[in-house]
């Protein structure tokens, strides 16, 4: 883990691996590059064989400086270009988790001289009247009783086994609370208003995302219900679908062996 400074803004990050680009954006718990002792994240290390990972936290969570209150989709576009030029890095795989496969999706609509492939994990960003998942934000906000079981409850298929209880116990160190709840500020910015997490533009346009693109879902996401994968297939013009069976919406952690082989396999 380290510190990059990205056109005047720190951005902590991890990196490993050696072999092509690869950009890990991740989703709304799997923040690699916390700070022990937070759980690893394995994905990234399954990644890692066969290519140079680089996994930001996106801005506002685990040490990354955040935007500011009026940053928009634009704006974090614009951010993780200037983070592929600080990495000298000229066309990359970039691989988006949930609230990271939504901006992965805006980064190649806005740029995708720089994007030479795509895979979306559970990703949020579309908004489907009939296909609206349980609001996020509520659910997550901080309260005296009963920890943090409603929030894993959405994130997690099994909200009480332990994957789940590693990443989000009921009682959270000062620190690491500090970072959950800072980091879902920036969230909350680009998503808050109903319909949640969402461009209401964004499905009109995906037709303009001409890569390659594989997508992954799990049959019990509570956040983005699996009806959304569908949509993301038929919209993108050159696009796969893999729907993991039991799998809720925090795909990295619940499943990161299938999740790291589908994406290696489709990188190759």
């Amino acid at each position: 883990m380290s510190a990059e400074v990205v056109a005047g803004r720190e951005v902590t990050l991890s990196r490993g691996g050696a072999g092509p680009p690869l950009l890990y954006l991740h989703g709304l718990v799997d923040v690699h590059s916390a700070l022990p002792p937070d759980p690893p994240v394995p994905l990234l290390a399954g990644l890692a064989h066969g290519a140079d990972v680089v996994a930001p936290a996106l801005p506002g969570y685990a040490g990354s400086e955040p935007l500011g209150p009026r940053a928009d989709l634009d704006d974090y576009a614009f951010h993780l270009v200037d983070l592929l030029d600080r990495l000298d890095w000229d066309r990359v795989t970039v691989v988006g988790a949930s609230l990271g496969g939504w901006l992965a999706a805006e980064l190649a609509l806005r740029h995708p001289e720089r994007v030479d492939r795509l895979v979306l994990l559970a990703p949020v960003g579309l908004d489907v009247p009939d296909e609206r998942g349980e609001l996020f934000f509520g659910a997550v906000a901080p309260r005296g009783v009963g920890g943090l079981g409603e929030a894993r409850r959405l994130l997690f298929a099994d909200p009480d086994g332990p994957v789940a209880l590693d990443a989000l116990p009921d009682e959270l160190p000062r620190e690491r609370a500090r970072r959950w709840f800072g980091g879902l500020a920036g969230a909350a910015a680009l998503g808050w208003t109903a319909p949640q997490l969402c461009n209401p533009k964004l499905a009109g346009r995906l037709g303009r995302i001409g890569v390659p693109t594989l997508v992954v879902w799990g049959s019990r996401d509570r956040v983005a219900p699996v009806g959304l994968a569908d949509r993301w297939r038929t919209g993108l013009p050159h696009a796969r679908l893999e729907v993991l069976d039991g799998a809720g919406h925090a795909l990295g952690l619940e499943d990161p062996a299938q999740v790291g082989a589908l994406v290696q396999s489709f990188v190759r």
